[in-house]
């Protein structure tokens, strides 16, 4: 009879462990950032804005340190992504000590924040093997496999208020310079597509990429209306839309377009909070 409950107790903490490794949790940084973890697999994206910090919230010091310490829970990062070289998404000298103390890590990016680092990082030949940058044309994607990780990167446009189409290079403003990836990340049962700061309207043929229904997506500053919003949920078929990316302190909410979409909408409203999904 022992044996019996013993061993039940046993079955039961395993399946208790089982169900908790299937759940995906998804803990807030600051603007764009964000931590990932499903299973033992965890990614990382823009966790560094050090630049704006007067229009958008940025994450503290002590969590930046904590990553680039590694501290738990940000220790045995499997994947760590960058959208774009904008300060409020990135910093070359924390990407680097970060690559530095975290050898499992490997890392995403665009040209220009590759570039970036090259030429700034003191140490860029000890971190530049683990550092992939698929050089992506617009509205181009690659599929890439990293740590057991599949991921799709996805060149999209930077927000704006205008689209490219017909617009010659040397008129493009620097937002429109700006080299914007977007990311599906494949976790076993689940699926984000995180934009950076790419305009869902004005990039219907990077879109085209997309070839699942997200379980997760994003809403951010540069289109925060129900125009996106139905591209995010009926286009892409998202089943779960979080905000993100809003400006300090939070004026956006006050507006009556808004509070049309908000109850759609999932928030995180403090650093280093933390949802569980099953």
């Amino acid at each position: 009879m022992r044996k019996f409950i013993y061993l039940s107790i046993v079955f039961f903490t395993l399946l208790s462990f089982t169900n908790k490794d299937k759940n995906l949790k998804i803990t807030y940084l600051a603007n764009c950032g964000y931590l990932y973890q499903y299973n033992r697999a965890k990614v990382l994206i823009d966790p560094f804005g050090t630049q704006y910090g007067n229009f958008f919230f940025l994450p503290s010091d002590e969590t930046k340190k904590n990553i680039v310490k590694g501290n738990d829970p940000f220790n045995h990062i499997d994947l760590f992504l960058i959208t774009h070289i904008h300060g409020d998404h990135f910093n070359a000298r924390l990407t680097e000590n970060f690559l530095l103390n975290n050898s499992r890590a490997k890392m995403i990016c665009p040209m220009q924040v590759y570039q970036q680092m090259k030429d700034s990082c003191v140490a860029f030949s000890d971190i530049e093997s683990r550092i992939i940058c698929p050089g992506l044309a617009m509205n181009k994607s690659k599929r890439i496999k990293i740590n057991g990780i599949p991921v799709t990167a996805i060149r999209m446009q930077h927000g704006t208020n205008r689209s490219l189409e017909g617009i010659s290079y040397a008129d493009y403003t620097n937002y429109e310079k700006t080299e914007n990836y977007g990311y599906l990340i494949h976790f076993n049962s689940k699926t984000i597509f995180h934009q950076g700061d790419g305009c869902l309207k004005i990039n219907s043929e990077a879109l085209q990429n997309i070839d699942c229904h997200p379980d997760f997506a994003y809403l951010s500053y540069f289109d925060w209306d129900s125009i996106s919003l139905d591209i995010l949920k009926k286009k892409l078929g998202a089943q779960n839309v979080i905000f993100m990316h809003g400006t300090k302190p939070g004026k956006e909410k006050e507006t009556e377009e808004f509070g049309k979409i908000s109850a759609d909408l999932l928030f995180f409203d403090k650093e280093l909070e933390s949802k569980s999904f099953k």
